[in-house]
């Protein structure tokens, strides 16, 4: 299978080249980046062929392009790539804003390409399971969720240089809120496998690291009834992700993520109990759009799941502005 690299701007770019070049059944035909001197570090690096033009990573007919750009270069390249039925794996988010990812669905759709973004949180076999347990209702009919995804980017001031882009607003569309919350945004839907109503929250810049914001909070009412606390950001001090709470509580039991994996409670039984979590075969979601390609089956995760993540976000800091709830769908 043959893969195209599209800019080495994102913190997550070198990690999709390692994993590129650890199998044997992809070829990387060659990289672009519009930094020249970016691209040329990081060719180097990999021993990969760093190419003049769009065009000419396009005329070595990749079968997939791995987009890593700064976000506000997604729809020129997704539309290119589209427009030359080349499939597209796209950093997230996929837009500055709504508007954005809702153009790029529209490309995506119109010229029938495969399309995924980075939303890795379905393939962990810990979250696999939690959604599990929730529909098959072992904890009964499920009142409240709650989950954080953060870092400590702002007061560590991790974006600098080539990454300095991740704190300017025009080139990221938002801070550490949209960076990270979109993630958990894609985690309530996928694990209440429901679609959000509602929307009230706040978003700020705690540390001024950055002129975008660093903080944000959202309740997000579900369409059963469930409402969910989003917290996400960049000024979380604790190292280990395996803390990042994730919390569930039903009318019959309760489950959370712990550094363990999955404990939940359950009335029934009487009892705490350690699932075995599922053996799965893909790890990320850019193994699962490589699949994709291979068997010419859709993603996992598709464009339209992109867009209702970015929905969510982009409702939390129109709430946070407006000091009011929004509803959902955007209009």
């Amino acid at each position: 299978m043959r893969v195209g690299i599209v800019s080495f701007a994102h913190v997550h770019a070198p990690g999709h080249v390692e994993l590129l070049k650890s199998r044997s059944d992809i070829e990387i035909v060659g990289a672009f980046d519009d930094n020249r001197d970016r691209g040329l570090f990081y060719a180097n690096k990999y021993g990969l062929e760093l190419l003049p033009s769009v065009d000419s990573l396009i005329r070595r007919k990749p079968d997939l392009v791995v987009i890593d750009s700064e976000t506000v270069r997604h729809l020129e390249y997704v539309k290119i790539f589209a427009e030359n039925n080349i499939n597209v794996f796209c950093e997230k988010p996929i837009g500055l804003n709504v508007r954005m990812a809702r153009e790029i669905k529209s490309i995506v759709e119109k010229h029938g390409i495969l399309f995924t973004t980075g939303f890795n949180s379905r393939f962990n076999p810990d979250i696999v399971k939690l959604r599990e347990i929730i529909t098959t209702n072992e904890i009964g009919n499920i009142y409240m969720a709650r989950v954080r995804i953060a870092h400590s980017a702002a007061v560590d001031k991790w974006f600098k240089e080539w990454t300095q882009w991740f704190g300017i607003e025009e080139l990221a569309g938002g801070g550490g809120l949209l960076d990270l919350g979109i993630h958990a945004a894609d985690l309530l839907r996928y694990i209440l496998n429901d679609e959000p109503v509602e929307v009230q929250g706040i978003s700020v810049n705690l540390t001024r690291a950055y002129e975008v914001d660093d903080f944000g909070i959202g309740i997000v009412l579900f369409s059963r009834g469930t409402p969910s606390i989003l917290e996400s950001g960049w000024i979380q001090v604790a190292e280990n992700p395996s803390l990042t709470p994730l919390e569930v509580y039903g009318d019959r039991g309760a489950a959370l993520r712990t550094p363990m994996g999955i404990l939940y409670y359950s009335r029934d039984r009487k009892a705490w109990i350690k699932p075995s979590p599922p053996q799965v075969t893909i790890r990320n979601a850019l193994e699962d759009m490589i699949d994709a390609v291979q068997r010419g089956r859709k993603p996992t995760i598709t464009v339209d799941d992109a867009v209702k993540a970015q929905e969510i976000i982009e409702a939390i800091y129109i709430s946070s502005r407006r000091k009011n709830a929004v509803k959902l769908p955007l209009q």
